[in-house]
């Protein structure tokens, strides 16, 4: 797919949206240039993650997301994937600073709740200030990407200290690009709308550095020189 059919897609209607697959989520990842793996040449570039680990795989999901229109039929197809195992109450879609934010409002509307996102503070912290949950109500927890259940867990601490009565979640939680080994957490189903077994290492544990690849430590603004290859 090229940059051209996706401005195609991005002018149709979101009828045509509402037949994603995954694999032509991938496509349109790769169009955008933010889908890339390690081609296994030590002479080509590795990536650092946000949580210090090393990694063979990158997604940058936020780069297609910015395109409204398909950001709400990814939404749709992510809202479908949770109901087909999950038909309870929903009150609450609720995503990450800031990457999860528009996900989590698109998938709001196809499920008829209210919306809202956690606020980004130092150590990665996440934070709920604006709104109290009422107690009943059932909050969804949707993420653009996970990596591992860090930005996850911190989501859910946030939303739970930011609130004066207790919360309740949704036994399943949405994913739209999943390279994780994490399936469940605290009790919650992860379910993934497309899933990559991509690994990461801890420094010390990465046979990418030894082997002669260099590490690109922040992959988004560096994306040229991670995704040149030699």
């Amino acid at each position: 797919m090229t940059k051209d059919h996706l401005r195609q897609i991005h002018c149709t209607s979101l009828t045509a949206e509402k037949e994603i697959t995954p694999d032509k989520l991938q496509e349109m990842l790769e169009a955008v240039e933010a889908f890339w793996i390690y081609s296994g040449n030590p002479a080509d570039c590795h990536a650092g993650m946000t949580s210090g680990k090393h990694t063979n795989g990158f997604i940058d999901v936020l780069r297609l997301l910015c395109y409204s229109d398909i950001s709400l039929g990814l939404a749709f197809a992510l809202a479908n994937k949770i109901r087909s195992e999950y038909d309870g109450p929903i009150d609450w879609v609720i995503g990450s600073d800031h990457a999860g934010a528009a996900l989590a409002q698109n998938v709001a509307c196809w499920l008829g709740a209210k919306s809202d996102f956690t606020e980004k503070g130092p150590d990665k912290s996440q934070f709920w200030k604006r709104f109290q949950i009422e107690e009943g109500e059932v909050v969804l927890q949707v993420e653009e990407l996970m990596s591992t259940s860090l930005t996850f867990g911190k989501v859910r601490e946030g939303i739970r200290a930011g609130n004066p009565t207790p919360v309740t979640f949704a036994p399943v939680a949405g994913v739209l690009v999943h390279r994780s080994n994490v399936w469940d957490f605290d009790g919650t189903k992860i379910l993934a709308f497309s899933h990559y077994d991509i690994e990461s290492w801890t420094p010390t544990e990465c046979p990418l550095c030894p082997a002669g690849s260099k590490l690109i430590a922040e992959p988004k603004k560096h994306w040229l020189e991670l995704t040149t290859r030699h």
